[in-house]
């Protein structure tokens, strides 16, 4: 096998990372999001409990500068129906929520720990979790796609190139 130049090394692997990267976001979105996203939410319309809690921890999704929403994965207490005192991290992130606030939860009776903002659910911010879960689904085609379009075009032109052209007479 020749040796490729660094610029068909980077080709190659680009591409091979962009089928990799595609792939994967693909199996993530197929496998978690979509089903965690629609099941949660389902589950908490169909049998969830409405209750009142405390944010007890925010912690921000990323940098303020990446993260303009002010987005936070936050934690909270409350008593479910049989009494029990339950501390869960919210299933949704949340822009609204601040620590020591009172917030309208929604949990699941059966698994306390799964519990979200009453907002949260509703028809609205439930389309924009999944048109965000599609366009990640879309995302992960196109890439992988184009991942393989630049390798196979890389692969034709490098061939093309390394066959002897015509004898000349």
């Amino acid at each position: 096998m020749e040796s490729l130049p660094d610029h068909g090394r980077t080709v190659r692997n680009g591409s091979l990372a962009m089928i990799a990267l595609g792939v994967l976001l693909f199996v993530l979105g197929v496998v978690y999001l979509i089903p965690h996203d629609m099941g949660v939410t389902s589950v908490l319309r169909s049998r969830g409990v409405h209750t009142r809690a405390v944010v007890t921890e925010c912690t921000a999704v990323s940098g303020p500068e990446d993260n303009p929403a002010g987005n936070s994965d936050c934690r909270v207490r409350f008593t479910a129906s049989d009494g029990t005192s339950v501390e869960t991290r919210l299933a949704y992130v949340t822009g609204t929520a601040r620590v020591r606030d009172t917030v309208a939860v929604v949990y699941d009776p059966r698994h306390t720990g799964t519990a979200a903002l009453e907002s949260s659910i509703g028809v609205r911010d439930s389309l924009v979790r999944n048109a965000l879960d599609v366009v990640a689904l879309i995302a992960s085609v196109v890439m992988t796609l184009l991942g393989l379009a630049v390798h196979l075009a890389y692969r034709w032109v490098t061939r093309a190139r390394s066959r002897p052209g015509p004898s000349g007479t």
